[in-house]
């Protein structure tokens, strides 16, 4: 009789201790490539998580939730060459390239991103462009006195990524291949170790208002005159059966979500005033109608 209390305790205790322990989680894979390019993706510090793209990145993984999500921080190199043999990972927040697009899928775009600019200092400002605000790439490039830094193998867009790569242009300039490198380069304008950069206007908005980085010097956002004020932001996978089933969910996301004043605001509470307006208005006409909160 006692044998089986005992079997009985025994098979209980095996049961609680089956009902502790986690289940496994059978739904599939989606790694999401991120880059510590802050305000986009931010890894530390007060705003972790909180960035623009990881904003995006939270409401569309909540929408997949079909899908096990894991995000992996990695270099744009990096993210581009995996994407292209196939590998089950995708962008979240991805420019349109007709290179990209052969090996790529593009979602529908439910982000509009400002277009690149020129930064440079400001006494530099005054004493080689004022009063101007905007500057054709290629007179600016023709500037061999003043010393550029990029990021290696990041897209400037393809009308720049086409200047950046004829003639001499990367024998005199700095390039870093860090996963920090558009901070390193901010700090390095900051500094006076290079002259001017090409980036987002709102890096310097992140590194002044968020992280209350001192300044060494004011900067200012020359705009390139061949661009477009801004751009269409995409979710990329490969070019698989497995990249078409994520894209087919994504885009039921951004059909759901484009016509909200709620996705326009990602966006928009990182712009300063003169661009906010515009971005209002471009978002209506790129995007989509905003009809409801």
């Amino acid at each position: 009789m006692r044998w089986l209390l005992a079997l009985g305790l025994l098979v209980l205790m095996s049961s609680l201790k089956a009902q502790e322990l986690p289940q496994a989680d059978d739904r599939p894979l989606l790694r999401w490539i991120t880059m510590p390019y802050p305000p986009l993706h931010i890894s530390d510090g007060p705003m972790a998580g909180k960035g623009i793209v990881d904003e995006y990145l939270g409401a569309v993984t909540a929408s997949l939730s079909g899908y096990r999500h894991v995000r992996e921080e990695m270099t744009p190199a990096r993210a581009w060459q995996l994407i292209r043999v196939g590998e089950n990972i995708c962008h979240p927040g991805a420019l349109y390239t007709p290179e990209r697009a052969k090996y790529t899928l593009f979602s529908d775009s439910p982000a509009l991103f400002p277009s690149l600019a020129f930064m440079v200092r400001l006494e530099d400002y005054k004493a080689l462009f004022a009063p101007q605000m905007t500057i054709a790439a290629a007179d600016m490039l023709a500037r061999t006195n003043l010393r550029l830094g990029l990021v290696a193998d990041r897209s400037y867009y393809v009308f720049l990524d086409n200047l950046l790569s004829a003639g001499d242009v990367y024998q005199r300039v700095t390039v870093l291949s860090s996963l920090h490198g558009p901070l390193s380069l901010y700090r390095m304008l900051q500094s006076g170790r290079i002259d001017y950069i090409i980036e987002y206007p709102w890096i310097n908005r992140y590194m002044v208002d968020t992280i209350q980085a001192p300044e060494a010097h004011e900067l200012v956002a020359l705009s390139i005159r061949e661009l477009p004020q801004f751009a269409k932001g995409y979710v990329a996978c490969p070019k698989t059966l497995w990249g078409e089933r994520v894209i087919m969910a994504v885009n039921r996301w951004v059909a759901e979500q484009k016509n909200t004043e709620t996705n326009r605001q990602r966006m928009a509470v990182w712009l300063d005033r003169n661009t906010l307006p515009r971005y209002m208005r471009a978002y209506e006409e790129m995007i989509a109608p905003v009809t409801r909160p």
